[in-house]
């Protein structure tokens, strides 16, 4: 019977089944195939190109969502700085997503990028007061690794059209430019072909919060965003358009849009912007000040019209800016919040800023024309009007205020817990130019008012007390702001505060020097007290391990910087200070703060059962390394409560631990801290004196081991008396001068150092009487006594001096030291050794004939020996000044770059003129400038320091030989 062939539909079926399968098992087999080559790749372009420390948890390689396109995934990537950024993090992200063009990765060539996915990442930039920025680690011209001349491309490019970052957090920390910004949950994507010259660009972003500080001001608070930008970027060789397109601009629910276009020629900028905020109404408005947008702001009521508009049109250059104009007007406004009696009323506000534009920015115009509320029988009122505000601002402003406190509560919610108390009246008026005050013409300038705040109470949960002000008042005239007394209260503490702040208006509205003198007194205060409620709130919203670090850090960073332009004086008198559990009892002393640096000047207190005097400074000129510059004086302190509370002592003297009694002590010390205000023990240089009549150590491990090594364990507890010690730091290390003390009834002579990572060495010279001996070692050396003068009774050895010397050497860590010791060889040798003695008897006759013939030969040795010693002087003479030659060389080669350096920086930021954004830009080209140039001159000096170090080598080596 014929065989029966498959139909056409069964072979169908058959191949195009094998030919998924084999289809497949290439799309799995591919990407386990090219996974290896790519992650290679990837950390290859990271270490050419980066000057940071790249950390990859794994990688993944996968066709699955972007076929046929391949998809790159790493995960836990992490790209941390070095030096001054070490142990700061730029990028910390969860998971990285590239997705890149299939043929490329077949190829081998350039792989292509065409899309990025940057997910769950902790983003920190961080400048400097210098300049110098943490995202600053591409390599440059001068540190790449010299290479033979093949053209240097990259193994990826950029050809993107699609971009997304989810779930992102963000902290941009500018020193250098007084801004900070904080993004919480920033979610952002962006569409349109990258690499084109012209560019249809679209861009959705939320945040849940938004926060932007500038220059001390503070513009946004957690402020819930929501922007929606498309822009249309045009790009010619000589010129950068943007026009704005569909777009808004959501502010919690204060929502605005743009029109128009920026263009950027070569030797200036055009625009054309228009404010669009048509559809804003009061109550959207009210949503950016953080008081209002609370619980209750959705069900508030607001009634009264508002308008609000502006543009800014026109050329920006190195002399010219464009023109504005932007008004609020709100008129016949009320606020009503759910379930509270009262309302705000009469709300109105009139303000205007306008600029004609060119070259005379003085025309510009400031006006608050009218700013008036009143509640519940309360009224605000304030006006400000400001003329030629760049060169002598006319300032003319009134702020009248008369607030019943206790009646907030009745037109606005507040939180649980929350209190207010007391009155607050305001009737200042202001009217002059500044020249008036600065040229002290005081009689030119109307600065008259006060400011009362009068049995005052705020009660809040996030407080650990509340705070009661019995009396607060400010007066104001054109030299100085007054506080003429200033009464308070929290929990246990009181204080009472007066003085005054001269060129206040100059520091408002210039920046000027701010001068201040206060007095500070207080019956009680206690911090551990008013820090309490602080402490536990930070405990409950800790960050996480991962975090923990750098947030400290920045936050202590933060609190301790000192500004530039205040002068201020404050004079303290605090009966009783409660710090950490530590009563401090009269402090009184001067507090200076000038140009960056807190000043101590004669701060006396009493504490742990003496007494504390200190002097010196604390400096925030360079921020990120504060300085410090000492002296303190201790009187009778007690070592166990030093200890307790100053954790340092224990890193600088760890023996203190072991410690129980007082001292006196004096001491001068300079260094750095870190931005934790820790010591940067390595950079501590000082000296000091420390004095004890009676103290007990007990348990300090290398007095343990010193009495094991030497069978004596009466030494392993030490009562010191009368005991006088001086000590230094240098090179991260407490030196111990000699000094004489006992242990027990041993003298000793100690000394050595202690580094501040717990390595020690200690030399100790001992003079050990007899009868401090063990026992055991005593007859061992009497019976070696014995047996020597019955061999040879001549000697006649009598025993054993009744003091013997006997040296320590004391090393390794403080908690696991090494102690070696020649105990028993000093034993053998004080008691007189059998064999030595017999020899040398046997060969002092031998001896005494040979010395006559030595002095001859030695009297001709000395005769050649000054002839070389002669010749190896000048050997080494030659060397040096060749040497010398060799450094000053190179130092001058050196300065000649540094030199040029600072030349093309300064020639960069000629060329950019008072445009702020190219200004912007000079200045970040001309740091990388001057940083190149510094690090090539550094290379050229320690080059020359080599050769001349070669030099000095070499000719050590030819006058040894001699």
């Amino acid at each position: 019977m014929e065989k029966q062939k498959p139909t056409l539909l069964r072979r169908i079926l058959k191949w195009g089944g094998i030919g998924f399968i084999l289809l497949l098992a290439i799309l799995i087999a591919i990407p386990l195939l090219f996974k290896g080559k790519i992650k290679d790749l990837v950390l290859e372009e990271a270490n050419k190109t980066l000057l940071a420390d790249v950390s990859l948890g794994d990688f993944d390689l996968t066709f699955l969502s972007s076929f046929p396109d391949m998809t790159v995934e790493l995960t836990d990537t992490k790209i941390t700085g070095r030096d001054e950024f070490a142990n700061l993090p730029l990028i910390d992200a969860k998971t990285i997503k590239a997705e890149v063009k299939f043929w490329d990765v077949i190829a081998g060539d350039q792989i292509g990028i065409k899309a990025i996915y940057l997910e769950n990442a902790d983003i920190h930039v961080k400048v400097l007061p210098n300049g110098k920025a943490n995202y600053d680690i591409t390599v440059s011209d001068s540190t790449a690794v010299e290479e033979p001349e093949v053209e240097d491309t990259s193994a990826f490019k950029l050809t993107l059209s699609h971009y997304e970052l989810s779930n992102c957090n963000i902290i941009y920390d500018d020193r250098s430019g007084d801004m900070y910004a904080k993004i919480v949950n920033l979610n952002h994507e962006g569409n349109g072909d990258l690499t084109s010259d012209v560019i249809d660009f679209e861009t959705k972003t939320t945040m849940d919060a938004l926060t932007y500080d500038m220059e001390g001001l503070n513009y946004l608070t957690d402020v819930k965003t929501d922007f929606v930008v498309n822009l249309l970027m045009e790009f010619t060789e000589t010129t950068s358009k943007f026009t704005l397109k569909e777009n808004s601009f959501k502010l919690n629910n204060f929502e605005v849009s743009l029109n128009g276009f920026y263009e950027m020629l070569e030797n200036e900028d055009q625009m054309d912007l228009q404010l669009d905020a048509s559809k804003v109404t009061f109550k959207e408005l009210l949503s950016l000040i953080p008081s209002f947008y609370t619980e209750g702001y959705d069900n508030m009521v607001t009634q009264g019209s508002m308008s609000m508009g502006g543009f800014v049109k026109g050329k920006m250059n190195d002399t010219e800016m464009p023109a504005w104009d932007f008004s609020l007007n709100v008129d016949g406004a009320s606020i009503q919040y759910p379930d509270v009696p009262g309302s705000i009323k009469n709300v109105t506000l009139r303000a205007n800023s306008k600029f004609k534009g060119g070259s005379n920015m003085d025309a510009m115009t400031i006006d608050v024309d009218k700013l008036h509320a009143d509640f519940v029988g309360n009224t605000i009122d304030m006006n400000l009007k400001m003329r030629n505000p760049m060169t002598d601002p006319l300032i003319i402003s009134s702020i009248q205020a008369n607030v019943d406190l206790s009646t907030l509560g009745q037109v606005m919610p507040l939180a649980e817990g929350e209190k207010y108390q007391g009155k607050l009246e305001s009737d200042i008026e202001i009217n002059g130019r500044l020249s008036a005050i600065e040229q002290e013409r005081y009689e030119d300038f109307q600065a008259v008012g006060t400011l009362k705040l009068m049995d005052m109470e705020y009660a809040s949960a996030d407080l650990p007390a509340p705070v009661n002000i019995s009396e607060m008042v400010f007066l104001f005239s054109p030299k100085n702001l007054s506080l003429s007394n200033l009464k308070a209260t929290m929990g246990k503490s009181d204080f009472q505060m007066n003085g005054y702040i001269d060129n206040y208006l100059a520091y408002a509205f210039e920046d000027d020097l701010l001068h201040g003198t206060f007095s500070f007194n207080s019956n009680t205060l206690d911090l551990d007290d008013l820090m309490g409620g602080f402490e536990e709130e930070t405990t409950a919203d800790a960050p996480t391990s991962e975090t923990t670090e750098d947030a400290s850090s920045d936050e202590s960073y933060e609190s301790a910087a000192i500004p530039s332009n205040i002068d201020f004086v404050l004079n303290t008198d605090i009966q009783t200070l409660i710090y950490d559990g530590l009563a401090i009892k009269n402090v009184n002393g001067k507090v200076t703060i000038k140009e960056s640096t807190a000043y101590l000047e004669g701060l006396n207190m009493n504490a742990m059962g003496g007494s504390i005097g200190l002097t010196g400074s604390y400096s925030t000129v360079n921020p990120e390394k504060p300085a410090i510059d000492f002296a303190y004086d201790l009187r009778n302190i007690d070592v166990e409560q030093l200890t307790k509370y100053f954790t340092s002592i224990s890193t600088m003297a760890p023996v203190a631990k072991y410690a129980k009694g007082s001292i006196t002590s004096n001491f001068q010390m300079k260094g750095l801290l870190n931005a934790n205000l820790e010591p940067d023990y390595n950079s501590l240089d000082g000296s000091g004196g420390l004095f004890t009549n009676n103290m007990i150590v007990d348990g300090y491990e290398p007095l343990v081991k010193l009495a094991d090594a030497l069978k004596m364990d009466k030494l392993k507890k030490q009562t010191f008396k009368d005991l006088k010690a001086r000590f230094a730091f240098e090179d991260g290390k407490v030196n111990l001068e000699p000094i004489n003390t006992k242990l027990g009834k041993i003298p000793t002579q100690l000394s050595g150092y202690t580094s501040f990572e717990q390595d020690i060495n200690y030399d100790l010279v001992m003079n050990i009487p007899k009868e401090e001996i063990p026992a055991g070692m005593i007859k061992i050396a009497e019976d070696g006594i014995n047996k020597l003068n019955s061999m040879a009774p001549g000697l006649n050895v009598t025993g054993l001096p009744a003091v013997i010397p006997v040296k320590a050497l004391i090393v390794g860590k403080t908690t696991s030291p090494k102690v070696t010791t020649d105990f028993k060889d000093a034993i053998m040798k004080a008691s007189g050794n059998l064999k030595d003695d017999l020899k040398n008897k046997l060969n002092e006759t031998k001896d005494k004939a040979i010395d006559s013939a030595k002095a001859i030969v030695n009297d001709k040795v000395e005769d050649v020996k000054e002839d070389i010693e002669a010749k190896k002087q000048q050997i080494l003479a030659d060397a040096q000044a060749q040497a010398n030659k060799v450094k000053a060389e190179g130092k001058k080669a050196a300065d000649a770059v540094r030199a040029e350096g600072d030349r093309s920086a300064k020639k960069l930021m000629d060329e950019a003129g008072n445009n702020p954004i190219k200004k912007k830009a000079a200045e970040v080209a001309g740091n990388k400038v001057k940083k190149e140039a510094e690090e090539k001159a550094q290379k050229i000096e320690a080059e020359a320091n080599k050769k001349a170090d070669d030099i000095m080598s070499a000719a050590r080596k030819k006058a040894e030989g001699l």
